[in-house]
C-alpha cells in the first residue's frame, strides 16, 4: 500500500461513488478500482459498500479512511515544516461553523485573510454544532467553532467568548408576555407558541435542561432545525423562539423584532474555536486559527457581536 492508493481511497469516499472521485483525480476509473482490488486483497477486509445511496465505507473502510486522512495531512505538511516560516504560508484551509456563527464571521474571516495571507484559500462548510464536530474529528476540517462537547479528548478547545439567548417576536405580536426589553422568567415563556429546534439539537437541550430546573416544559409548536426558518416563521406571526441574540440584532434593530431577556435561569451559551490535537497543523491552517481568533474576539469588543470575552484571553498556544 502506498500514499497514491491513500489518496485515491479517500476520494473515492469524499466523492461518493468511483466516477467523481476519477473526475476529480483525473484517473481512469477503471485505475481506481484496480488499486481498490488490490488494497482490499492486501488488508483481507472489504474497504467499500456499493448502494442505492452510492459508495459508502464499511467499519473496516472507516478506519482505514480515518489513518489515511491522518498520513496524508502529515505528509502534506512536510514542505511547509521543513521550510519553517520563511514563507507566506499557502494553500487551502477548511473551516466547519454553525450557521449562527457563519452569518457574523465568515464575510470578515475571508476579507481579512485576502489581506493578510492571499495565498490561503479558505473553504468554509456550514453545519450545526454537532455536525461540525464530527467533522473536525474525522478530519474533514482542520478547523471549526463549536458551542460544546462533552468529549474533548484529542481536542484543542479555546473559549472565545460567551453570548445571551433571548426571547424574540414578531414587533407587535400579540399576547406578549411583556413590555420589550422587560426580562421574561423561562417559566413564563415556556407556555408560548415556541418555534425551536427539535429534541437533539445542542440549543433545544440547552433550553429543555435549563426549563427542567425552573420547573417548566417546553412544548413548542413548531420544531425546525434551521435558524433562518425559524426567523422567517417568527417574522410571520406564527410564535416567538430563543435564540442567540446576535442572530437576531440586526432585525431587531430594523423594528422586525422585539426582544425580552430570558430570567430564571439566565440563558447563555459558550463559543469555542477548536481543532485536533491528534494531526498535524499546517502553516495556513495555523495563520487562519490565529486569525479566526483575533476576528471573533474582535467582533466581540467592536460590539458588532452582542457577548462577553471568553475565559481564554490567551491566543491558542498550537497558533502562537
Amino acid at each position: 500500500m502506498d500514499l497514491r492508493q491513500l489518496r485515491y481511497f479517500a476520494a473515492i469516499v469524499e466523492q461518493g461513488s468511483f466516477s467523481k472521485a476519477a473526475t476529480k483525480l483525473r484517473v481512469a476509473q477503471p485505475a481506481l478500482s484496480q488499486h481498490l482490488r488490490h488494497m482490499e486483497e492486501e488488508l483481507g477486509v472489504a474497504l467499500l459498500h456499493r448502494g442505492t445511496r452510492g459508495v459508502l465505507p464499511t467499519e473496516a473502510g472507516e478506519r482505514l479512511l480515518t489513518r489515511a486522512r491522518s498520513i496524508l495531512a502529515e505528509f502534506a505538511a512536510l514542505p511547509e515544516q521543513v521550510r519553517g516560516e520563511a514563507e507566506l504560508p499557502a494553500g487551502e484551509v477548511r473551516i466547519g461553523l454553525p450557521g449562527t456563527v457563519s452569518e457574523q464571521f465568515s464575510v470578515p474571516l475571508i476579507q481579512a485573510a485576502r489581506g493578510r495571507y492571499p495565498a490561503i484559500r479558505i473553504r468554509i462548510a456550514e453545519a450545526m454544532s454537532g455536525f461540525v464536530l464530527d467533522w473536525l474529528r474525522r478530519g474533514e476540517v482542520d478547523l471549526a467553532v463549536i458551542y460544546s462537547t462533552s468529549d474533548p479528548k484529542g481536542l484543542g478547545i479555546h473559549h472565545v467568548l460567551t453570548e445571551e439567548l433571548c426571547l424574540f417576536a414578531a414587533a407587535g405580536a400579540a399576547q406578549a408576555p411583556a413590555e420589550a426589553g422587560t426580562p421574561v422568567a423561562l417559566a413564563d415563556a415556556a407556555p408560548l407558541d415556541l418555534i425551536l429546534p427539535g429534541p437533539g439539537h445542542g440549543l433545544r437541550d440547552q433550553i429543555d435542561e435549563a426549563a427542567g430546573e425552573a420547573g417548566a416544559t417546553i412544548q413548542p409548536a413548531i420544531e425546525i432545525e434551521s435558524y433562518g426558518q425559524i426567523k422567517r416563521l417568527v417574522e410571520h406571526g406564527l410564535g416567538y423562539s430563543i435564540l442567540p441574540r446576535m442572530a437576531v440584532a440586526a432585525q431587531e434593530r430594523a423594528g422586525i423584532f422585539q426582544t425580552w431577556p430570558i430570567v430564571q435561569p439566565s440563558l447563555h451559551r459558550k463559543v469555542y474555536l477548536a481543532f485536533s490535537r491528534e494531526r498535524p497543523m499546517p502553516a495556513a491552517a495555523r495563520a487562519i486559527g490565529q486569525l479566526s481568533w483575533e476576528i471573533l474576539r474582535g467582533l466581540v469588543t467592536d460590539e458588532s457581536w452582542s457577548a462577553t470575552l471568553g475565559e481564554d484571553s490567551g491566543p491558542p498556544e498550537l497558533y502562537g
